[in-house]
């Protein structure tokens, strides 16, 4: 098994305040997004184009995946992690959501009208991160 860093999250407000102006912006669809940042600090939040165009799941728009990368590789930042939302579900990622998650050093956010979680995934098996704003 492999091991999952404790390691908080540090999420500015700025970055918060976007990430949930997109969550609304895409209501009743599922909203999804990049993050950008060094470590497990946020530097930049990316809200991209959910292609699927559900409210039960999402495609990041691969275009805007490359552009939000060479954007962040540019500013000396790296890709942290992606977030996206569950207008009328849980706030846990759900098991379509575990098998998706491809990068093992990123942080998946699941985002509700009841708040926003960070989980860390590795062997299919999510172990939520916590937040520090």
């Amino acid at each position: 098994m492999t091991a999952i860093s404790t390691e908080p999250l540090r999420l500015p407000s700025a970055a918060l305040e976007a990430i949930d102006a997109h969550f609304r912006f895409c209501l009743p669809e599922e909203c999804c997004g990049l993050l950008a940042g060094v470590g497990r600090e946020v530097r930049f939040v990316y809200p991209l184009t959910n292609v699927a165009h559900s409210a039960t799941s999402f495609t990041i728009d691969p275009v805007e995946h490359f552009r939000a990368w060479k954007h962040a590789e540019g500013a000396g930042w790296e890709l942290i992690g992606a977030f996206h939302s569950h207008p009328q579900g849980p706030s846990i990622l759900s098991l379509t959501d575990l098998a998706l998650a491809a990068e093992p050093d990123w942080l998946y956010l699941v985002v509700t009208s009841s708040g926003l979680r960070a989980f860390a995934v590795a062997d299919r098996r999510a172990d939520e991160v916590k937040i520090v704003f």
